[in-house]
């Protein structure tokens, strides 16, 4: 009787769909919109990803636009989701901040919950165990005293799912995944059955239970499929083809077809990647090449999409974030109005000193004809005046001409740093397109691909970074940074530059060094001066990374053994100059780099500076002020 109740409640709750679509061109109310826009999103994220990002991105403008907080911390917790299933963990980690910030705000321990959760997975995958191990003790306690069942059920699923190989902590995972198994069934939540039974079926496994085990997945798989969840249906087929493999059954390329087919239909391309590989794989070894050109059309189709999918969500929270800058302005122009109508208010309460206004205004006309005859004799001195400003103004506007040329001048170099590596991006999935590759060749080419991403986005955030402090509003808080640890960060990031040059670089900065800065500007410097000096220097060649201490200064020097600089670059190394095409500083991001750094340096109440050695190479050099201890 349980069972039949459970499947009448699953089934009413999969006919909600259509009642929610349906009530969509009906409703008015701008809050109940987006709330219908939201539950439907969070209905398809499991059936239908790319459907779930389309009432995503139409509540996020609802929820942003009539200001609605709670919405806005649901559409960015529904992201942040949406982005794990696409394998992009940047931007599902920031819209999981992003929506705990805003839970934080609300006070809503629920919302608070679910994304602590999360994160303490997300965390835990990056090695970060102490920060997961925060995260995940919050949720607990918070599950705890909210005492719903659908929630708890949700974290102690995952908490199973991220300590059940951890002896320490393996007996209370498995007894969390029975409560949650027994909380999902009691509250009919058929996703979280589900899952939680699929969990279940993989602990049967382990402790030998095989036939029982695939027995429970089959159900479970079945069950997935007639409600519509195809990722949950999609992981079983995972698990009963993982089972085969481990057993040398053949039923194994049945359950990772059947993968490949829900990954497409449900939109879950990124996961099943890896099978569409292994597919390749297997029928190039075979000769079978109608079988390896289908799936090698797949694997290129899915790499291509997931790339725009990555870049495309990048820009987006980008555009969001200054969208979100933007209103904060509008908003304070409402406050200035409506301080505005309060002192037309004020003046409308006290016109009863019009008698006196006018009789102010008569002796501001004797003054003021007082002012003309004193204005008639000192008209040579204003005449004087005048011209001093008229020359004021052609030298400002000179400068906003300079400005106007920099600006253009950012963004063609901008876009000659961008170029390249989205153009290598555009090579390897030509190549890859044409089955040129092993898989073992193709995912080390699209580790590359990530890392390149990754770089082109770190060097769109450092330019934005320095743009933000050209605005008006930038305050500069100066902090202890430590230039050894900043350095060997810095060195760790242009890992893949040194081994191609075989270039040795030499630290000899004292560890108890500390100076007062910006950490990510001084990061900025260190960044484009290592990577400078690499560029330049000849292969195998040395670069020796000094520091000097006076009374109240820190100069680091990075020395490196390359040509040198000209005499007529060096001069004007860190200026900006207006030029023709064809100049030095027109020619790649190098120019614009050190500029930023000159900014970044001035900003921090440094100096940076550039000079030629004696034997070979060239010396950059920067000095800011020393904390003592």
């Amino acid at each position: 009787m349980a069972t039949v109740g459970l499947l009448v409640r699953c089934e009413l709750s999969f006919g909600q769909i259509q009642k929610l679509k349906n009530a969509l061109p009906v409703t008015k109310d701008s809050v109940v919109y987006s709330r219908i826009l939201i539950a439907l999103a969070q209905k398809y994220q499991n059936r239908q990803l790319d459907t779930c990002f389309q009432y995503l991105t139409m509540a996020r403008g609802v929820t942003k636009r009539i200001g609605f907080k709670w919405g806005e911390a649901e559409v960015y917790r529904g992201l942040g989701g949406y982005y794990a299933y696409r394998d992009n963990s940047y931007l599902s980690f920031r819209f999981y901040l992003d929506a705990l910030k805003l839970y934080k705000e609300l006070e809503d321990s629920t919302g608070m919950t679910l994304v602590d959760i999360k994160l303490g997975v997300y965390q835990h995958y990056q090695g970060r165990h102490r920060e997961a191990e925060d995260y995940i003790k919050q949720a607990l306690n918070m599950a705890m005293r909210l005492r719903n069942d659908s929630v708890m059920s949700a974290v102690m699923a995952n908490y199973f799912f991220i300590y059940h190989n951890d002896t320490s902590h393996m007996a209370l995972a498995s007894q969390y995944l029975a409560n949650g198994a027994q909380l999902a069934m009691k509250g009919g939540h058929t996703r979280m059955l589900i899952y939680t039974g699929l969990l279940q079926a993989d602990e049967l496994y382990d402790k030998g239970d095989t036939a029982l085990a695939v027995s429970k997945v089959k159900d479970l798989v079945r069950m997935a499929l007639k409600k519509g969840f195809l990722y949950h249906a999609l992981y079983g087929y995972a698990q009963l083809a993982d089972y085969s493999i481990q057993r040398h059954s053949a039923d194994s390329m049945i359950y990772q077809k059947e993968m490949i087919r829900l990954g497409l239909e449900g939109g879950y391309r990124e996961i099943v990647l890896p099978v569409v590989a292994k597919f390749y794989r297997y029928y190039e070894l075979k000769h079978q090449a109608k079988e390896a050109d289908y799936y090698a059309d797949l694997m290129a189709d899915i790499t291509e999409q997931y790339e725009q999918s990555r870049s495309q969500g990048e820009q987006d929270y980008m555009d969001y974030y200054l969208q979100g800058k933007q209103l904060r302005q509008l908003q304070l122009q409402h406050d200035f109005q409506q301080q505005q109508l309060d002192r037309k208010s004020l003046e409308a309460r006290t016109r009863y000193l019009v008698i006196i206004c006018l009789i102010v205004l008569l002796i501001l006309v004797i003054l003021l004809l007082l002012d003309i005859n004193r204005s008639h004799r000192s008209s040579r001195k204003n005449a004087a005046r005048l011209r001093e400003m008229n020359k004021h103004i052609s030298e400002q506007n000179a400068q906003l001409r300079t400005h106007d040329d920099f600006k253009n001048k950012l963004i063609s170099l901008i876009a000659h740093d961008f170029r390249s590596p989205l153009i290598q991006i555009i090579e390897i999935t030509a190549y890859l397109q044409q089955g040129a590759f092993s898989v073992q060749e193709a995912a080390i080419l699209f580790r590359k691909l990530e890392s390149n991403a990754e770089n082109t986005l770190q060097i769109f955030e450092n330019i934005l970074r320095w743009i933000r402090t050209q605005l008006s509003g930038f305050v500069y808080q100066p902090l202890p940074c430590t230039p050894a640890d900043l350095i060997k960060e810095a060195m760790g990031s242009m890992k893949e530059e040194m081994l191609e040059k075989q270039v040795q670089i030499l630290v000899q900065v004292p560890p108890d060094i500390q100076v007062s800065a910006d950490r990510e500007m001084l990061q900025f410097v260190h960044r484009n001066l290592l990577h400078n000096a690499i560029k330049f220097s000849p292969a195998r060649g040395t670069i020796a990374i000094t520091a000097t201490t006076t009374e109240d200064t820190v100069t680091v020097c990075i020395a490196d053994e390359g040509k040198g600089i000209s005499t007529e670059v060096l001069d004007r190394l860190f200026e900006y100059h207006p030029g023709k095409k064809g100049t030095t500083q027109s020619k790649g991001g190098a120019g614009l780099a050190l500029i930023i750094c000159k900014d970044f340096m001035d900003k921090m109440g440094g100096t940076i500076v550039a000079e030629n050695r004696s034997d070979k190479g060239s010396t950059f050099s920067y000095t800011l002020p020393c904390l003592k201890n």
